[in-house]
């Protein structure tokens, strides 16, 4: 979907008149990341409907929240402003939460009130029309939604009281968006409500290993403990097979890389894993974020890369 697909999308919320607001519980625990739904139900009329219109309004409009996103690019662990990210709802890093959630939000938990209720989010939910077919869209905001409004007193039409403790607020922002089977992540609050460190670091353990089993780096413990330091765990969401595979089938190539990019090599011919400047070196060039300057030929460090079109 493109950004012009999103900002439709958003263009159609004022004309669906039937959405759902739901609180959301999200947490890890020790047996996993779990979550709760409590439904809520808004009894004045319209009130609903005329927020969301607000809502598609204030991404819409010629200087909209749209306007920020240059760009909708596949998640893989970088963090550029102005690009929106996507994953379908498929993808590895986020298959079993999302599934997990959308079991949560069909069994909502409605025992207690819903001010008892340990919000840290809330979606809402709808359909729309979208190229002559209806589409489910579900819309996060990870934010505890109530709020204690202190020293705060209301008009009755005979005098002023004070307000009740907490009110359940919406804001005109949301964080992800789930538009049919596919997520588009607006911010990087996606990968809290996803728990997707647990998942980029799980790829990351499982993909040293495989640079370990190719026989590259000199220093096994070395490797795997420097390689998971930092930030280097989630560079491993775009780790490149085919360079490994070079690296460890070419040794001209190999060569070649080690003097453009500065890996140093042991006097065996393998990459010094001992140290972790070197072990950022190798992780960058396999997880694509280095690449080389054609200006002067020299490497820089990239957020992320694609194919020129």
């Amino acid at each position: 979907m493109s950004l012009q697909k999103i900002n439709q999308t958003f263009d159609q919320l004022k004309n669906c008149n039937a959405w759902s607001l739901q609180l959301l519980h999200a947490r890890d625990l020790a047996e996993g990341f779990v979550y709760n739904a409590h439904t809520v139900t808004v009894t004045t009329p319209g009130a609903i409907a005329a927020f969301m219109k607000e809502l598609g309004d204030a991404y819409v409009q010629p200087k909209g929240r749209l306007s920020d996103y240059q760009t909708i690019c596949d998640y893989d662990g970088s963090a550029i402003g102005h690009t929106l990210y996507r994953l379908e709802v498929s993808n590895p890093l986020i298959h079993k939460a999302c599934k997990d959630l959308l079991h949560a939000m069909s069994h909502p938990d409605m025992k207690g009130n819903a001010l008892d209720f340990k919000a840290n989010a809330y979606v809402l939910k709808g359909e729309i029309s979208l190229d002559e077919k209806r589409v489910p869209v579900k819309l996060f905001t990870i934010i505890n939604p109530f709020k204690v409004l202190k020293h705060t007193f209301m008009w009755d039409g005979d005098s002023f009281h004070v307000l009740p403790d907490k009110y359940l607020t919406m804001h005109r922002y949301i964080d992800v968006a789930m538009i049919d089977n596919m997520v588009y992540m607006f911010n990087m609050k996606g990968e809290k409500l996803f728990n997707m460190e647990r998942a980029y670091r799980a790829i990351c353990q499982n993909k040293l290993e495989d640079v370990i089993a190719s026989g590259i780096v000199s220093n096994e413990d070395g490797f795997r403990k420097h390689a998971q330091s930092g930030h280097n765990p989630r560079k491993f969401v775009s780790f490149d097979e085919n360079r490994l595979q070079k690296l460890r089938d070419d040794i001209s190539f190999k060569n070649k890389m080690a003097e453009k990019f500065g890996i140093r090599q042991t006097p065996e011919g393998t990459f010094d894993s001992s140290d972790s400047d070197n072990v950022n070196r190798i992780v960058k060039f396999l997880c694509k974020k280095g690449m080389i300057d054609p200006a002067n030929d020299g490497p820089v460090e990239v957020e992320g890369a694609k194919r020129w079109r």
